[in-house]
Order: structure tokens, then sequence, then C-alpha cells
């Protein structure tokens, strides 16, 4: 009996072997080829440069950087070495002591508390695996680990692995991550930099550095703690690293992506396709990475003003940020209470906004950028019925004048609640700052800006209300006969319209086309800014101010380069003389009136010479400043998505002027302080305000700048000689 039990327990025991035999064998055959990873790179993203050749930006599936283990401190590579594979250089894949160890733990417990996969393990999971967890999947790992190290050497995985592994925050590898931890290179990394990179890969989420400091401090010092342990620091250095704190560059937390890149990367789709997400291509663009940084500051900050001045909502910028404040938030769902809810659906006209705790309330759908799982403000205006609120916004371009080189561009206040970019697609009404091309017309056609216009409303029929239409000043204010430099500083509407009722449509058409100004209808309205542009078309036509009739095309890509190093494209600036210099010049003049004597004298704060034009639209829904020194010109909007006012005088000058102050004060500094240049054909005269006749001893005047020979001939003294014998 005991023979035929003995026969039969090694016969199962032979079928157990051969079965399992047989199962591993068929498993074998399944496991991908691993030899293709000696020629194998994982996706690389594309990087994004600004002009001075600094790290940006990048564009990709996968934010990764592939760097060779020789670029790598030995200290990076000994951190992750002793968090996550002490036997790495001794195991061939799979470390049989340590699933030992962590085995007899997990029964213990009666749970997982340690896994054991080597770093090859790791490699082969995130490689050719999934993550779920089951007793098929961890054979596969084991053998595919097993294979890999028969074909690669150690140093081959190593590398492999350091530019492979998830990091968190959207980084995969050691280079990426350490761009957006600590805005530096891996090879620049400190002792407790590179110990806090080594402690991620157990939990990117858990111990994310942004999130989670004080966990994050705690999983760096236990790989620290290991690298003592096994020889690779001193207890000296040990001491010194755990007693640093966790510093990270939080200028990177969200950054995914912004205004800018996402302009970049729509560029390069529609011109290169989908090879752009295959990645490697350096991207050297025009903006600088400095004043993007002081452009959105100045931006949120004037924002946040107008909002906590006028009792506009304002959501916070981060997507985490609005989803606590939306989870925290009190509910009351009496009319007229504002919540924060969450966009659930979208049907034709009508908006499922979705409260927490279930609740749902319906909306008319507004004319903004709306998708699923977006927040919004909203007021509850009946059972079951809300009404949207939409957010304040601005935009902000910057360009060099002399090449249209854009060095900032912010499309919103915040990218996270709203990627529109709003200076390239959203077109607004530009109220007064379109003035600048009648008055341009006007010199033109022989005016001075000592010429005078009779600024008396004048009622006409507008073509474009197909009504009678009288245009009013500011304020209701009336004003008779005034000088075409007054005119413009003031920004008289009346003087405006009738100016353009003396020269006619035509030669107004005429230079709007040559600024690159399209959109420029014959109506009566236009003088008042009536039309539409983008926030970019009407700055690049001050551009071609700036630059005394040259008009520079705008643009962003200087070069891009493939990942084999060929130049794909190189950009050089496209400019051209579409206006005469002597009569812009003349304009530039009375544009400089605007800060010193206008609508514009904030501006005058700065300690450069700069020139621009207010701009405010009907009922102070639009809020302009565009204005420029001789090297940067920088446009400035401010309004809602939608047709809200801004509030009762949120005029440009107001509004958007003082985030242009705060942009350009440190903008502008970056070139010299130099005057607007005089081309040939123009002379400066000192003019008296009271007589308008050139001033002398007997009187004081102001610079002026006039066509050669239209200045005026009679001074001060003339004028006492005809009047006062």
């Amino acid at each position: 009996m005991w023979k035929k039990i003995l026969i039969a327990l090694a016969s199962l025991t032979l079928l157990f072997f051969l079965g399992s035999g047989v199962f591993l064998f068929l498993l074998y055959r399944e496991l991908p080829d691993v030899k293709l990873l000696k020629v194998w790179r994982p996706p690389e993203a594309s990087v994004v440069y600004d002009y001075r050749g600094r790290y940006y930006g990048d564009i990709g599936i996968q934010r990764r950087y592939y760097v060779s283990l020789e670029e790598l401190p030995q200290h990076l590579i000994n951190a992750f070495i002793a968090a996550e594979d002490k036997n790495f250089y001794s195991h061939s894949g799979v470390d049989i002591p340590s699933v030992i160890r962590a085995a007899i733990k997990n029964i213990k417990h009666r749970k997982i508390v340690e896994g054991a996969s080597t770093i090859t393990q790791q490699l082969a999971r995130n490689l050719f695996l999934t993550r779920k967890r089951n007793f098929k999947r961890k054979l596969k790992e084991a053998l595919l680990a097993i294979k890999i190290e028969k074909e690669l050497s150690k140093k081959e995985i190593l590398e492999l692995y350091l530019n492979q592994i998830y990091l968190g925050n959207g980084a995969y590898g050691v280079e990426a991550a350490a761009k957006v931890y600590f805005n530096k290179h891996a090879k620049e990394l400190s002792l407790e930099e590179a110990a806090l990179l080594a402690g991620l890969p157990k939990a990117p989420s858990k111990f994310n550095p942004f999130l989670h400091p004080e966990l994050a401090k705690n999983r760096r010092n236990y790989v620290l703690k290991r690298m003592y342990e096994d020889g690779y620091i001193t207890y000296e250095e040990y001491e010194t690293a755990i007693k640093k704190e966790v510093v990270v560059d939080q200028e990177n937390r969200y950054r995914g992506s912004d205004y800018f890149l996402d302009m970049v990367k729509s560029y390069l789709i529609k011109k290169y396709g989908d090879e752009v997400f295959r990645g490697g291509f350096s991207v050297y663009t025009t903006v600088d990475k400095d004043l993007q940084v002081y452009a959105r500051r100045a931006l949120r900050k004037r924002l946040a003003s107008i909002a906590k001045l006028h009792g506009f909502p304002f959501l916070p910028e981060s997507n985490r940020q609005m989803e606590e404040f939306f989870r925290k938030q009190k509910i009351n769902l009496k009319p007229g209470s504002v919540l924060v809810a969450r966009v659930k659906d979208i049907k034709g006209k009508t908006v499922l906004l979705e409260l927490p705790k279930g609740a749902v309330l319906k909306a008319d759908r507004p004319e903004l950028p709306m998708k699923r799982g977006d927040y919004f403000f909203v007021k509850v205006v009946a059972k079951g019925r809300a009404k949207v609120m939409p957010d304040l916004q601005g935009a902000l371009v910057s360009m060099e004048v002399h090449t249209g080189e854009i060095r900032s561009l912010i499309g919103g206040y915040s990218y996270y609640r709203s990627p529109f970019n709003r200076v390239i697609q959203a077109k607004r009404q530009p109220g007064s700052a379109i003035k600048p091309v009648i008055y341009l017309s006007a010199i033109m056609k022989g005016f001075t800006q000592i010429s005078t216009i009779d600024a008396s409303p004048r009622s006409f029929f507008d073509i474009s209300t197909g009504k009678e239409w009288t245009p009013k000043n500011y304020h209701n204010e009336e004003y008779g006969i005034v000088t075409l430099r007054e005119a413009l500083a003031k920004s008289i509407n009346t003087a405006a319209v009738n100016l353009l009722d003396d020269l006619g449509f035509e030669i107004v058409l005429k230079v709007g086309d040559k600024l690159g100004l399209k959109s420029l209808k014959p109506y009566y309205s236009l003088a008042l800014g009536s039309v539409e542009v983008t926030p970019l078309e009407l700055t690049s036509a001050y551009q071609t101010f700036a630059d005394l009739g040259v008009r520079c095309k705008p643009f962003f890509i200087k070069k891009v380069v493939d990942k084999y190093g060929n130049v794909l494209e190189e950009n050089q600036p496209e400019c051209e003389t579409v206006l005469p210099a002597p009569e812009v010049r003349v304009l530039v003049d009375m544009l400089r009136a605007v800060v010193l004597e206008g609508t514009g004298r904030r501006a005058a704060s700065l300690p450069r010479i700069v020139a621009g034009k207010t701009g405010t639209t009907n009922d102070y829904v639009d809020a302009w400043f565009v204005g420029f020194s001789p090297y940067v010109v920088t446009g400035v909007w401010v309004g809602f998505d939608t047709r809200k006012s801004l509030g009762n005088r949120m005029a440009g000058s107001v509004a958007a002027l003082p985030i242009w102050v705060d942009y350009m004060r440190v903008a502008a500094s970056k070139y010299p302080n130099d005057d607007f240049p005089m081309p040939e054909g123009v002379v400066e005269v000192l003019i008296n305000r009271k007589d308008y006749v050139r001033a002398d001893d007997t009187c004081p005047g102001t610079p002026m700048v006039f066509i050669e020979g239209t200045e005026p001939r009679l001074t001060c003294s003339d004028m006492r000689g005809i009047f006062f014998p």
C-alpha cells in the first residue's frame, strides 16, 4: 500500500513538474524578444528652448530626455541601487533571498507589505507588461528579467531603467525629473536631490515633493540611510544631507503646458504631424523665459485686484486648488447664491452643472469656451436652474520692435482654467486704441499735429447699424476746436469721428491694410473701434509705429532640429517698409503725448521713453493699452469672454495700463533708454502751447515733431509784433 502511495505521489509530482515545465515553456515563448532592447530607445519629449537657449518646456506623450549613464553622477546611480535593488550587481534578474524574505513578511502580516522586484524586473514590467497584480504577471516579470540579464549588460539595464522609470508629475526618467523638481540637469543634482528622486519609484504620488514635502523628506532620508548602510556615503555626508530641507522649483509645479507652449505645439503638429510626439526635436523659440514669469504675475495681480474691487468671482488657478475649492464649499441652493459647479454634460444649448453630493443644476449654455470637467462660478436663479458666470480674463503679448520676435505671450489668467488663447483667438473691439490709424492717415494727407479739428458733435448715418448715430465723449464731455495732438492725447471721440469724416474712408482703410488690420470696414463707428481684432493683430500694428513704418511679421519659432541634428527649419525676421518714416515719426510723437499729457499718464512713471494708446469700448466691456519703447512693443487686453462690463470707469487706463506698466518696467529695462530716432525729413521744434507758434526766449515751449517744411514759422515775438506793435 505504501509503495502504491509513493508511486502515486511520485507520479503526481512528476506530472506537476512536467505541467509546470510545459507551462513555463509556453509562457517563455510568449515573452517578447528582448534583443530589440539593444537598439531600442524610449520615446522622448521634444524640448522647447527660449531665445537664450534656456529650457522652457517640452512637447510629447511622455516627458523624457534620454541621457547616457556616463552623463549621470555616481551618487545618483548609487541612490537608486540603494533604494530599489541593493544586490543589483550580483543577481541574475531575480533576487531569490529578497523574494523569500518578502514572502515571509507578507505571510506574517497577511497582506503585501514588501515587494522584491529588482531593477531588472521593474524595467521588464514597465516596458512589456501591465501593472495588474497576479501570479502569471509576476512569473512573466521574473522570466523576462532573467532573459534581459542574458542579453544586456548591467550598465545597459541601468541606463534603460533610469531613462524609463516614472518619477511623478509627468516626468519619465531622471533627466526629466531633475528638470521638473529642481530645474536643472541630472548631472547637476546634489546628493540629497538625487536621494529624493531615488525615493519616488515606490509611490510617485505619495512622495511627490510638490504635494507632500514632509513625506518626500522622510522617504529621501530613508534612501540616504540605505546609502550609508551600503557604504555609498560616509556618516558625515549622511548627517549633513538629512538636515537639509526639501527645496523644489515651484514654478514648474503645474507646467504641463502653457499658452506659448500650446501655440508652439500647434505649429509643429501642423507642419510635421505626429512625428513631434515621437520626440527628440529641439525647438528654439523667441520667447524670453524671464519675461513670461513677469507677464504672468503682472496680469494675475491686476485681475485679482479688479475682481476684488468689483466683487467678481475669481477661481484659483490650478486644477488641484479648484477641486479642493469645489469639494469644501457650503451648498446653498437658494436663488441668488453663488457656487462653484463642474460641467457634467453639454446638451445643445443646455449645460448640466454638478455640485458636491450629487446635486445637478441646469443652465443656458453661454458663449464661452467650455468642456466637460471645467469649473465655473454659477448663480442660482430658480429651483434647479443657474446662470454661468464668466471668468475675468486678460491677455498680454510683447514683441521686439525691430525683428517681430514674440518675447512673451499670456493668453489668459490661467491656462489650466481655460487653454483658450486670447492673444491669437479672441477677436475684440479695440475701442480708442484704433484711433492712431486715423491720425496717421491725417498726417499722410498733410495735417500736422497742431492742425485743428472741430470736435463738436455731428450726426452720421452708420451703415453698420442702419441708424443715425451721434458719437459721445467720455463722461459726455464737450469740446470745440482742438489740435490733433490734444484730440489723440485726450482720446476725444467726437474729434476722431469728425476727422474720419473729413478724410474719407479710402486712405484710412489703406493705412489699416498696410498695418495688417484687415478687418477695418467703411463705418463711422470704425473711429471708436467697433471693428474686431486680436491682441496680436493690434500689437503688431503698433510694432509698425514703433519701427517708424517698417512692419515685421510676428514670429516665435527660430529653429527646429530633429533628434539626428538635422536642421528642419530656420527662420529670420521678415520686415518691410510699408509706411513713410517721417509721417509715422510724427504719430509716435503724438502717442508720446498720450503718455505725457493724456489718458496714458500712468505710463510716464516708467524711467523710459515710451509711447502708446489706451482703448475702452462701450459700457467698459473691453480695456486696452498698447504701447512701446524704441525696442519693445506690448499689448494688454482685459475683459470677459462674453459681453460683460468690467464696472463703472474701468477704462483702459485703469484696467489694462497698470499691467502694461508692471511688465514694461522689466521688459524695457533690458534695452538702452534711447529716444525714438529722427529720420530724414522731420524736425523737432519747440512749440508754445498757448498760440501754437515757435517758442523763443520770450515764452515756454514743448518739443514737437513735424514733417520738414510744415512746422510753424511764426514765433512768440512775431505774435507780439503782430498783435501788439
